[in-house]
């Protein structure tokens, strides 16, 4: 069957759907999953899969968003029309809107469901070419998520007897797509509806059951990793699992600030060389040797070298995440003090965050020898646990202020990077902050924490060089909380 023509309705408000530290609609369509937003997904399954060329786009609440990131499509390398919706309406009503611009047969997409690794192609072998409709569903064990969609109930042909929307009782595995084949013959049955008397509107699984009563609807079912998002929850599980799947092919850089660090430089890249793709070691001017112990392993690695006047630790690693081209970075010291035992942890939590950090204030985890004593976990906790204070409407749960061991997505770092300002070890909080104040997920995780091998803490050496380094943080902290910066 050579459909080209879709609708994907896309112009709902989405109440359910809000940043729970903030009392604010999202765009439900516009949230990104796998780095892109869940509309441009089911673009590229109408695109890729179903050969679709013309796409009428129905908008209301977050029209301008999706106008200004779609435009006509043609970058997309479809036909983009936009229809305008009143966003209070039911999905019928939307649909209807568009009775004028299609003919024949055309597809129907609802623009907040997430569909990884589907097969929709074999929509286009569908065994029931003369059908006046096509529903969708996939099986769950789950009565749960299908009282969430539709349930269907079909005859042994795959001809739909009845859909339910939002059934109270579930007779069976089937729940139902928001991917439907539909004809212009579905109007007329848009029309002769009711509302439903539950939503007070009308709702295009009461219409097309409506039409199975009389014409001939059939199921097709797919396969594939499916979620209806309706929450921020939801976009997080999408988010999740869209991680979990392409992770392995995920591009990994890893930044080491390094400044005299000859004794342990080599250990550390030959630790942790297996975990990443790429290393960026970052000098602010080693004399002791560090270079050429550099040069050395240059050959053997995938090492880059950035070399510069740093003002500080803050100002080395923010030059060194922009050399990386990783879609993950992870920071790691140049001393030795943490370990590539901990990367697989790190990278596991961050399937389902922003950023991961390390905290070294797990007393079963830090090594004889390592620059950790008691006074110093309790200064970190108590710093952490003033962060948490100052944006406690963010629910931040921190331990430790001065741990450089963490990884995160790049998408998200290039999301706050401007506000970043902090140019010494004042940084690593900074982030964090950063992270939190715009409402991105942050997890912390205990480390290992060794002992350093070869010279002294740049930033922790002593009772003076913390309370230097504290003082540097608390004045960055105050400044971000009470907007100076």
């Amino acid at each position: 069957m050579n459909v080209t023509q879709a609708v994907i309705l896309a112009g709902g408000r989405g109440t359910r759907a809000r940043i729970k530290s903030r009392f604010v609609d999202v765009v439900k369509v516009m949230l990104p999953v796998d780095r892109k937003p869940n509309l441009q997904r089911n673009i590229e399954i109408l695109r890729d899969q179903l050969n679709v060329t013309s796409i009428l786009l129905i908008v209301g609440h977050g029209e301008e968003e999706v106008r200004s990131h779609f435009r006509d499509g043609r970058h997309l390398g479809v036909q983009i029309e936009y229809v305008r919706s009143d966003p209070d309406h039911g999905i019928a009503d939307a649909l209807f809107a568009v009775r004028d611009k299609v003919s024949n047969a055309f597809y129907v997409l609802l623009g907040d469901e997430f569909y990884l690794d589907f097969n929709h192609a074999t929509l286009k072998q569908t065994k029931h070419p003369g059908a006046d409709a096509l529903v969708t569903f996939i099986r769950k064990h789950s009565p749960q998520e299908i009282a969430r969609n539709y349930s269907l109930n079909l005859a042994d042909d795959m001809r739909v007897i009845e859909l339910c929307e939002k059934p109270q009782k579930v007779g069976n595995d089937l729940l139902g797509l928001g991917t439907f084949l539909l004809t212009d013959a579905v109007f007329e049955y848009i029309e002769k509806t009711p509302v439903h008397p539950v939503t007070r509107r009308k709702e295009l699984i009461d219409v097309i059951s409506n039409m199975a009563k009389e014409r001939r609807v059939y199921a097709h079912e797919l396969r594939g990793i499916y979620v209806n998002i309706n929450t921020i929850d939801d976009w997080h599980f999408a988010q999740f699992l869209a991680n979990q799947v392409g992770f392995p092919s995920k591009r990994k850089s890893l930044v080491i600030p390094t400044f005299n660090e000859a004794d342990s430089i080599s250990f550390v890249i030959n630790d942790f060389k297996d975990s990443v793709d790429e290393i960026v070691v970052v000098d602010g001017g080693s004399t002791d040797g560090t270079l050429e112990k550099l040069a050395e392993l240059k050959d053997r690695f995938n090492l880059k070298l950035v070399q510069g006047k740093f003002q500080g630790y803050g100002d080395a690693i923010i030059n060194g995440v922009a050399a990386a081209t990783g879609d993950i970075v992870t920071i790691v010291e140049g001393d030795a003090t943490f370990r590539s035992r901990d990367m697989d942890k790190l990278y596991e939590y961050l399937k389902d965050c922003d950023m991961v950090i390390g905290t070294r204030t797990t007393c079963q985890l830090i090594c004889q020898g390592a620059n950790m004593p008691f006074w110093l976990r309790i200064a970190n906790v108590t710093a952490a646990k003033f962060i948490e204070l100052l944006w406690i409407s963010k629910e931040p749960r921190f331990t430790d202020v001065g741990c450089t061991y963490r990884t995160f997505w790049k998408s998200s770092y290039e999301e706050i990077k401007h506000n970043l300002l902090g140019p010494g070890p004042e940084l690593s909080p900074e982030m964090m902050i950063e992270f939190v104040r715009n409402d991105m997920r942050v997890i912390e995780i205990p480390v290992s924490y060794y002992a350093r091998i070869g010279g002294s803490s740049k930033h922790s050496f002593g009772v003076w060089g913390v309370s230097k380094t504290a003082l540097r943080m608390l004045v960055m902290v105050l400044k971000k909380k009470f907007g100076i910066s």
